[in-house]
């Protein structure tokens, strides 16, 4: 019975199928669309998915007004100091800034994810017209595992916050701690869809390098039958082809494609560059739909990073503002949140430089290609899609603001290293300050005394 089930699950025939997954969250509301899996297979917003999103916003708000009423927060039950009060309202600013972002892309601008999934359907059925079909059933299981490992990752990481504050005799109301997790669930989820609309992107990425490089197979298996050129060279070509091949193919059903592309290879070069300016509208698409939602998350992902590392570094330099029962639990709150938040930025640096990656092989096959054929007119459709990949580069950024990908991380290493030092200094000068003033306080009473 549940080899059965576990079939019916991972069964995959079309694009609709393997998004199983990424509907699930249209039920809080930050996928607003529905597929119809009648004979037209079509994409569409759903008006129930809206209204969720709305009612979970509001919720939101609700929660987050009732908080900042009451005066509590998080980082308040353990101590209060000026840094730490400025922190904390630095944090609901803008987390209430990256949340209203969230919501507000995934309803108002729901249009665009149904316009990613909709060019995605246009590029398999070319594909199918040139004897390839896409694996969908590998995307379904890695949307799959993604979607499972980020709901254990913040269920375990949310109790075992919350065992943490119960352990240091600290009980968090029901609003403060909705409050800390939604902002984490939410962030979770716009990540997920995130990493789902780029995985497709990338796999077809990596099936068009797949049909460029049966074109480029075939002009050597040409060269070495015609003895065009020396032994050794097609040796090479042979040896640099085994080589790619293994760094850019990905499991696929393969139909008929001698007889598609290997004896029309013009055919085959011009819709690959169908393929691949649709596969740049997608990836431009992808980018204008989410570049503000992760601007907000590694905004304030940076922010928790930069005060979540102060917080520890002042326990440390003083830990009188502990309690001794409450420092092993605060060190590992903060620690727990820290690395929550560096896990976020990671995923959404990978899923985009593995993409822009992918993207990238295709200009490496094109040009090889071009130096082994002569003939005239695929080298004219060669030469016109070598110019199509230098204008049109595959590139994702937030808000234009920096780009998305693994020079990312550095930058935030530095940033937050510069501005922690920063506070430091601060904590220290404020520190002497009072230090100065205690004294001179004393000083003066005693004077008075005598």
């Amino acid at each position: 019975m549940a080899f059965k089930l576990w079939e019916r699950f991972s069964q995959a025939d079309n694009v609709f199928q393997a998004l199983r997954p990424l509907t699930f969250i249209s039920l809080l509301g930050l996928a607003p669309f529905r597929l119809n899996l009648n004979p037209r297979k079509e994409v569409q917003t759903s008006k129930f998915s809206f209204c969720a999103g709305i009612v979970h916003f509001l919720f939101f708000v609700l929660c987050f007004g009732i908080s900042v009423n009451e005066g509590d927060s998080i980082i308040g039950y353990f101590f209060q100091t000026n840094i730490t009060r400025f922190s904390d309202g630095t944090l609901r600013l803008t987390g209430i800034l990256a949340m209203s972002t969230i919501f507000g892309f995934a309803m108002f601008k729901r249009q665009r994810l149904v316009s990613i999934i909709q060019n995605n359907i246009v590029v398999d059925e070319i594909f199918v017209r040139l004897g390839m079909k896409l694996d969908y059933r590998r995307i379904l299981l890695s949307s799959s595992l993604i979607s499972l490992g980020m709901l254990l990752f913040n269920v375990i990481y949310l109790c075992v916050s919350y065992s943490l504050l119960v352990s240091a005799t600290i009980s968090p109301s029901f609003v403060t701690f909705t409050t800390f997790a939604l902002p984490h669930i939410n962030i979770s989820l716009m990540v997920f869809k995130f990493l789902c609309t780029t995985d497709l992107a990338r796999s077809r990425f990596s099936m068009l390098n797949q049909i460029l490089q049966d074109v480029l197979d075939a002009h050597i298996e040409q060269l070495s039958a015609l003895e065009l050129s020396p032994m050794h060279s097609v040796v090479n070509h042979r040896r640099y082809s085994h080589r790619l091949r293994n760094l850019i193919s990905t499991p696929m059903k393969r139909y008929s494609v001698t007889s598609v592309i290997r004896l029309n290879p013009e055919y085959a070069i011009k819709q690959v560059s169908n393929i691949h300016n649709l596969l740049c509208d997608i990836c431009q698409t992808i980018e204008e739909y989410f570049t503000y939602p992760l601007l907000g998350i590694i905004a304030i992902s940076f922010l928790f990073i930069l005060f979540d590392d102060f917080y520890i570094l002042e326990a440390i330099l003083n830990p009188k503002r502990l309690d001794v029962f409450e420092a092993d639990e605060f060190f590992a709150f903060f620690l727990m949140q820290l690395i929550w938040y560096i896990v976020i930025i990671v995923l959404i640096v990978e899923g985009s430089s593995r993409t822009i990656l992918h993207s990238s092989y295709t200009a490496a096959i094109v040009h090889k290609i071009l130096n082994i054929t002569d003939d005239p007119e695929l080298r004219d459709r060669l030469f016109r899609l070598s110019l199509q990949l230098s204008h049109r580069k595959v590139l994702f950024t937030a808000a234009g603001l920096f780009r998305l990908d693994r020079t990312l991380i550095f930058t935030i290493t530095g940033a937050a290293t510069c501005y922690l030092i920063i506070l430091i200094q601060f904590r220290f000068t404020h520190h002497m300050d009072d230090t100065s003033l205690n004294s001179t306080s004393h000083l003066h009473s005693t004077h008075l005394g005598d």
